[in-house]
């Protein structure tokens, strides 16, 4: 145990030491509030670490039933510390550790309340936010398939488009073809009808030569009778 020297009679104090509560001999101190009537070094007293030597630091305890209690301690701030020097205060009377029992008791639960709530809510951001992905992969999803849609019924559009305009270019087509065949039909008529005349015209001049022969062969006898 490290010993403590002071310039005052220790016994107006309540002196307690503590005993290292971890592997490397660091000794937990009491959590303390800050008191701008009671901190910093101790001077008065005159009260030295003989291990560190330092002057002991004030503080005012602020953890369970000791809340409100001034104390010395060690100053060391890092590395292994000698504990508590002495209470300055005495222990509280029965009742009020009692209350602070109490209180720090609804402090821890509160604490433990508030993480519960805080996990709780944590849990429902979590859900909430797998929802929302849900759902953004659900719009883009509608998203792609509106554009798909409208991608389909252009198509459509186009292919019908292109429907109508191949139906009127075979209308046009079926059109142009009904009047080459009807000319057609035309010309073999009228090549019919020309060689008909072309027949009827040759047998007429077929007779035009018999009767342009008989009518020589009647003046060769006139001639010949007019001449005998």
């Amino acid at each position: 145990m490290v010993s403590w020297s002071d310039g005052s009679d220790s016994s107006e104090h309540t002196r307690e030491y503590m005993s290292s509560d971890s592997d490397d001999g660091t000794i937990k101190v009491p959590a303390s509030t800050e008191d701008s009537d009671f901190e910093g070094p101790e001077t008065d007293m005159y009260v030295l670490c003989h291990g560190h030597g330092k002057a002991a630091e004030r503080r005012v305890a602020f953890e369970g039933i000791h809340t409100g209690r001034r104390f010395l301690c060690c100053a060391e701030k890092e590395g292994k510390n000698c504990g508590i020097v002495e209470w300055i205060d005495p222990s509280w009377p029965n009742t009020l550790e009692n209350a602070l029992s109490k209180l720090w008791s609804m402090y821890e639960q509160t604490k433990i309340d508030r993480t519960e709530e805080c996990l709780m809510h944590s849990f429902a951001i979590h859900d909430l936010t797998q929802e929302k992905k849900k759902l953004q992969a659900a719009y883009e999803k509608l998203v792609e398939d509106v554009n798909a849609l409208m991608d389909a019924h252009e198509q459509r559009a186009v292919i019908q488009r292109k429907d109508a305009e191949t139906t009127k270019l075979q209308e046009k087509y079926d059109t142009v073809k009904n009047i080459a065949v009807a000319q057609a039909i035309v010309i073999r008529n009228m090549k019919l009808k020309l060689a008909e005349e072309r027949k009827n015209l040759q047998i007429h001049i077929d007779e035009l030569k018999k009767t342009v022969e008989e009518s020589n062969v009647k003046l060769e006898g006139i001639k010949a009778i007019i001449n005998g």
